[in-house]
């Protein structure tokens, strides 16, 4: 695939990773003073775009340092503050500047590589904090797999609105969701799970020669294998990928990847133990299966990792 964009440095990602961490995806122009050289990077791309500017200064006199709030000299109408002996007039507004993530930009260069089914129109929910890319085809994979890419994920209210989303909007398949926070925001929350969604890293990833787009091969290899931090427990977003303690169990089967997943989540969750009707009713098995052994039957690895007793079930980690 050809490239028409300028290369993003590790330095610029990193902060753009960070900016993605904040509430709102914004950081003032005296912050990106700090990393004049990657903001200039993100500036320049159209990454990251100027939105209006904070009201709030530091008190210049008496080096207070202390936040303030602008207001108008009910006399000259110049901006400025009353300082603790007199008016001080606001004279470095450049400084007061506020720059935003422009999601549209950022996404067209992280899917630029990906064939995706809404490549040139996504869709923004969370107030654009989350853009829908449709579905994706991926090297070496039959079925095609959806696309989220999401920022402001490390905080637990995003994440639960993630969440809410996901019940609303179910994925047909599995659903991948590229996450722009920092890396270890990312390992830190998303012990969390969705069933059916696989949260991962754009840092895991990436092309480092372009510096933010998702390279397709990596991708691939990433779903087949996992991420490099796993915990203890680990399952892929549709449950046919199961790693416990470093040892992995496939599974093929739709109803058998829904009881994996559903087990999984119980686990990450911190509520291991589950009823088994309800994995049966959920994997919609047919009246014949009435246990877990009989759902597993046939998989040579299922009863390491899978406990079953009586009516409830658990992993056995």
């Amino acid at each position: 695939m050809t490239r028409s964009f300028s290369r993003i440095d590790p330095d610029a990602r990193q902060l753009l990773s960070s900016i993605a961490g904040t509430r709102e995806g914004q950081v003032s122009a005296m912050a990106l003073a700090y990393k004049h050289t990657a903001g200039k990077q993100l500036i320049d791309a159209g990454l990251l775009v100027e939105r209006g500017s904070t009201r709030t200064v530091l008190a210049a006199d008496k080096l207070d340092d202390t936040p303030t709030i602008l207001t108008v000299h009910p006399i000259t109408g110049r901006e400025g503050h009353l300082g603790t002996e007199a008016w001080q007039d606001e004279r470095a507004s450049t400084w007061r500047r506020v720059y935003s993530l422009d999601m549209i930009s950022i996404g067209r260069r992280v899917v630029a590589q990906l064939d995706c089914s809404l490549h040139t129109n996504p869709v923004p929910y969370l107030d654009g904090a989350v853009l829908d890319y449709g579905s994706a085809r991926l090297p070496k994979r039959r079925k095609r797999v959806g696309l989220w890419i999401a920022r402001g994920l490390s905080a637990p209210q995003t994440f639960n609105q993630l969440r809410h989303l996901a019940e609303k909007r179910p994925s047909e398949g599995l659903r991948l969701v590229i996450c722009l926070d920092p890396l270890d925001q990312h390992r830190a929350h998303f012990a969390h799970f969705i069933v059916g969604h696989e949260f991962i890293a754009l840092a895991d990833v990436v092309d480092h020669e372009d510096g933010i787009a998702v390279a397709p091969g990596i991708l691939t290899a990433r779903l087949l294998t996992g991420p490099a931090h796993k915990g203890p427990v680990w399952v892929s977003g549709d449950g046919g990928l199961l790693i416990v303690h470093g040892k992995m169990h496939e599974f093929t089967g739709s109803k058998q990847k829904m009881a994996v997943a559903m087990l999984a989540q119980a686990w990450l969750s911190g509520n291991p133990v589950i009823p088994v009707a309800r994995i049966l009713e959920e994997a919609e098995c047919a009246p014949s299966v009435r246990r877990l052994r009989d759902l597993f039957s046939g998989h040579p690895t299922w009863h390491e990792v899978i406990r079953e007793s009586g009516s409830s079930c658990w992993l056995e980690v």
